[in-house]
């Protein structure tokens, strides 16, 4: 795919979390539906998907990260969730882009 907007890394750190762990779930987001902060234990927050949330516990393991590109990079895009796509670059990094900033190519 190619990248028609750039796109910055929201929130470094990112949060990984594995199925089973417990959450505190937050607000939806309103720009992307689907999507709801929640906490882990120690503080750090992220965007997950709503439909990976069992009360208060991630039914399958999730990285928020996201990929920083600029307009013209060329991606691959390996998933999708909720209007977005998880992409690895040229060198190899990978995270989230929302398919808003994305092409065909």
């Amino acid at each position: 795919m190619r990248v028609t907007s750039a796109w910055r890394a929201t929130y470094v750190p990112a949060l990984a979390v594995r199925a089973g762990d417990s959450v505190t779930p937050g607000r939806m987001d309103d720009d992307y539906p689907g999507w709801q902060w929640v906490t882990n234990a120690s503080g750090l927050g992220g965007w997950i998907p709503a439909s990976l949330l069992e009360g208060g516990r991630v039914a399958s393991d999730f990285d928020t990260a996201e990929l920083t590109v600029h307009p013209g990079m060329i991606v691959t895009s390996l998933k999708t969730r909720a209007g977005w796509h998880w992409c690895r670059d040229r060198t190899g990094n990978e995270g989230w882009l929302p398919a808003s900033h994305l092409a065909p190519t």
